[in-house]
């Protein structure tokens, strides 16, 4: 079951070389402040982008089973997508729209830079 969502969740990645999958990359070298979701701090905004999550966009359009999966191996947060749901908030975000949390992270008033 793991293989198929990795598969699955390759299938969304763009294609590389020969069909090969690859990891996204931030579309036009800038990704979205992940932060800005609320129960995403620095390291796991990192280890987003490692898994190849860069935008609110990709966040927001997770499945079930993606959600799943992405609970289930994010190390030390095991479960943090569906309790802070971060796809109810990404496609707020996404759209252009603003929670109170976003507001404050673009303030500078949340994580030390």
């Amino acid at each position: 079951a793991v293989g198929e969502l990795q598969r699955s969740l390759g299938e969304r990645r763009v294609a590389g070389k020969h069909g090969r999958a690859r990891k996204q990359l931030a579309r036009d070298g800038k990704a979205d402040d992940l932060k800005q979701i609320k129960g995403v701090g620095p390291k796991l905004e990192s280890l987003l982008n490692s898994m190849g999550f860069y935008h609110f966009d990709q966040v927001a359009a997770w499945t079930g089973e993606e959600i799943r999966w992405v609970d289930q191996n994010l190390e030390g947060f095991k479960g943090r997508v569906t309790r802070d749901e971060w796809v109810e908030q990404a496609k707020l975000l996404a759209s252009g729209g603003e929670t109170e949390f976003s507001s404050r992270v673009k303030k500078g008033n949340v994580y030390d830079t």
